[in-house]
């Protein structure tokens, strides 16, 4: 009987610019060559966008900090391929204890993020921490310095999991001590580059107040579906495009509310497509809020 291991990696992220390629992976705002588009739908994120996780670590930052600081965290919790759990209620399971483990180690306020990745062959779990210490201080030594705290932590990690049939990785092999970076090497290797977005305005994300957070949320929640029926549709249409036995009539309508897109991205290269594709998300979001605020003010008049 083959053994079932519990995996888990760490990579050190020391810029927001890494912190930037990192969560475009993980939100899946740049093409990422091993995620089915069909699937990502059903990834899950506790948190709705890449700059809304950018911020949480941005405010939990101390101040007073060395240069070469090890901002964030990423953990990137999964099992063996051949896991039998995959799929069924165990999987559940072993994300819900994944998270918890990640609370109880690091603080739920130091997590600025955490993700299910349902779209690859194996799910996993991503999170992004700040490394606080007990003072209160950034101290990634604290958590990731030295083999004993590496091997401590995978021995931790596999009890709290053991009994869904996953085992530890042999103590001391090198192997278990890949770091997520040799686990994407093809996908990190060939893109490292940071994307400039369009800021919102700041009156939108200035709050910190619960407020503030509770509007943006809804609002992020309100343009989702949007976003994610324009790339269906997108998708549907290549699928028209290859399909020549599609009704022309559907083909037609599909073409004409897909156009604007298309004509849009017309000779850009991947990079500025993300731009252009953020700047929209930007701005439909910007909509909605003007939207929302013009209903709440309606509503105040009456």
């Amino acid at each position: 009987m083959a053994m079932n291991y519990a995996i888990l990696r760490t990579a050190k992220l020391k810029t927001m610019g890494n912190i930037g390629s990192s969560l475009a992976h993980s939100y899946r705002t740049i093409e990422t060559p091993n995620a089915d588009p069909n699937l990502t739908p059903k990834n899950h994120h506790t948190v709705a966008t890449p700059e809304a996780v950018k911020q949480a670590i941005k405010d939990r930052l101390p101040e007073k900090r060395r240069s070469d600081a090890v901002l964030c965290i990423e953990y990137l919790l999964t099992a063996s391929p051949e896991w039998e759990g995959w799929g069924t209620s165990k999987e559940t399971d072993f994300f819900k204890r994944s998270a918890q483990w990640l609370m109880d180690k690091h603080g739920e306020e130091n997590i600025a993020g955490m993700s299910v990745h349902r779209d690859i062959s194996t799910p996993q779990l991503v999170a992004y921490v700040v490394p606080i210490d007990q003072k209160g201080k950034l101290n990634c030594k604290d958590f990731l310095g030295g083999r004993a705290k590496l091997n401590k932590m995978q021995t931790d990690f596999a009890n709290t999991v053991a009994d869904l049939g996953l085992t530890r990785g042999k103590e001391g092999s090198k192997a278990k001590h890949t770091s997520i970076k040799e686990y994407y090497h093809d996908i990190n290797h060939a893109r490292d580059f940071s994307i400039t977005t369009l800021a919102p305005k700041p009156d939108m994300f200035e709050s910190k107040a619960r407020y503030g957070e509770k509007v943006t949320a809804a609002v992020i929640e309100q343009i989702e579906p949007t976003v994610k029926a324009a790339n269906s549709i997108l998708m549907d249409y290549e699928k028209a495009r290859l399909d020549k036995s599609v009704a022309e009539a559907s083909y037609d309508t599909l073409k004409k509310r897909v156009e604007p897109y298309l004509v849009a991205i017309e000779g850009l290269n991947r990079e500025e497509i993300a731009r252009l594709n953020e700047a929209m998300q930007l701005e439909s979001r910007r909509i909605s809020v003007e939207r929302n605020n013009t209903k709440k003010a309606r509503k105040v008049s009456e």
